[in-house]
């Protein structure tokens, strides 16, 4: 039976993130041998209608949002010599992600977020990113659009010391492997009296990753006063080693109500990170068995 090729999700909203999104899919189709789904989903939304000139929110701008995606893709097939499907849906963007995520069998999805939302009611709400985000299943890879890559050499692997961590390694190595890359482990001392504890918990992540056969690092970032906290020491850090992507995990079991209203470091990183971000929610079922035997 032949293995069933991959396939990356690229939401498309026609914005310059989304566009900068799907170029960067590319990327990371070549090395997974992946093919591209893009997803339109029409919400009447306001953006949309403007991107065509559509004043009339009872006029059905179908045909012309799947013609402009039909357009795109048939370009950047043809460019990179990437298979690209298109796909139009209607409902809310975040859960018709979701939706077409399991219906698929998406293995990953791509897309740009214009960073942190000004005003509090979004910022309440959530970006479709972050909410997309605490989701879906696969991983999801948010693209701010600031510095492209056009490979991956540098995997940046933040820590935190109260987590499962050698748990946590599987992403980074499987993504490290497809990209022949290095990971560089890190972690931001919060409380002094800990700093001997976490010192031996990265070394002890370093040597797992470099015993099984990928070229790794780790260094402790120790704030000096007045600097800021996690997430602007490790996107600083990551910036300062040259980072081409960020993996970030967390456990759905430990996440509690706050965490979508409020905002988590995970939120932090996808509306500031300057590098694309891939956030990942390990699953005990569908995910685990992709980690094991690494």
């Amino acid at each position: 039976m032949a293995e069933k090729t991959p396939l990356i999700l690229v939401p498309m909203g026609f914005s310059e993130q989304s566009i900068l999104a799907l170029d960067q899919a590319l990327v990371f189709a070549k090395a997974m041998k992946a093919s591209v789904l893009l997803l339109v989903v029409n919400n009447n939304d306001i953006h949309l209608r403007e991107i065509f000139g559509v004043k009339d929110r009872k006029e059905d701008i179908h045909d012309k949002l799947k013609e402009r995606l039909d357009a795109i893709a048939k370009e950047r097939s043809a460019a990179s010599g990437i298979s690209i499907e298109t796909m139009l849906a209607e409902g809310v963007v975040y859960e018709e992600i979701d939706r077409v995520s399991k219906e698929k069998d998406v293995s990953l999805v791509i897309m740009g977020t214009n960073g942190k939302p000004q005003n509090l009611k979004k910022r309440f709400i959530g970006s479709n990113a972050f909410r997309t985000v605490t989701l879906v299943e696969p991983p999801v890879i948010t693209i701010k659009g600031v510095r492209n890559i056009k490979s991956i050499e540098t995997i940046i692997f933040p820590l935190v010391l109260d987590r499962r961590s050698k748990e946590k390694v599987g992403p980074a190595l499987h993504y490290a492997r497809l990209f022949g890359a290095k990971i560089k482990v890190v972690s931001v001392l919060i409380e002094e009296d800990k700093e001997k504890i976490l010192r031996a918990n990265l070394k002890q992540v370093e040597t797992f990753i470099r015993d099984h056969g990928i070229e790794c690092s780790s260094d402790i970032i120790i704030p000096t006063k007045g600097t800021k906290g996690v997430v602007r020491n490790t996107l600083n850090y990551a910036y300062e080693n040259h980072g081409d992507l960020m993996i970030i995990t967390e456990d759905s079991k430990d996440r509690d109500f706050t965490d979508f209203f409020i905002g988590t470091d995970v939120q932090a990183m996808i509306y500031h990170s300057e590098i694309p971000v891939m956030s990942i929610t390990p699953s005990e079922v569908k995910w685990a068995a992709m980690w094991e035997g690494i």
